[in-house]
């Protein structure tokens, strides 16, 4: 069995390790669960690219990520398929949709906060704050697009 792993971007390696050097954040895997969350938020994601340094599932797992892993996946394929045992045998596995987003979610990070003038943390906190005060859409979760065959899967 392959061990599954999040690659992160190899072109944002730099920004994630500032982002640690800077006491934003405290690990690498918080940096990307944050970017794959800002990607889902400024709804954009962007093609894998080159892959730069693994983190392991298991931290994921450890964390309780595998979770917003998994449910990011399932939001965007709006298909319980995503989530079976086969999930890695199909083009857009949990991970893949994952990355994509993080990726998406660093660049807007570094544009807004690194390439903008001002402090770098005083940037991060702006952006924060925005995703905060908009609340112009309604994101409660329903079960409308749902099939009875998805009904039937989720009540086990």
């Amino acid at each position: 069995m392959v061990e599954k792993r999040i690659y992160r971007p190899k072109e944002f390696e730099m920004l994630i390790e500032k982002l640690i050097e800077q006491k934003i954040f405290e690990t690498k895997q918080a940096v990307m669960m944050f970017a794959a969350a800002t990607g889902w938020y400024i709804k954009r994601r962007e093609p894998r690219g080159q892959a730069g340094e693994v983190i392991r599932w298991d931290i994921f797992e450890t964390n309780n990520d595998d979770c917003f892993v998994l449910a990011l996946a399932l939001a965007e394929t709006q298909s319980l398929e995503i989530l079976g045992r086969d999930r890695h045998e199909i083009e857009e596995d949990p991970t893949k949709v994952f990355e994509k987003y993080a990726k998406a979610g660093l660049r807007h990070i570094k544009e807004t906060c690194f390439d903008a003038p001002g402090d770098l943390f005083d940037n991060f906190l702006s952006l924060i704050n925005r995703a905060n005060n908009d609340n112009d859409e309604d994101l409660t979760p329903n079960l409308d697009n749902l099939t009875p065959e998805d009904l039937d899967l989720l009540l086990g």
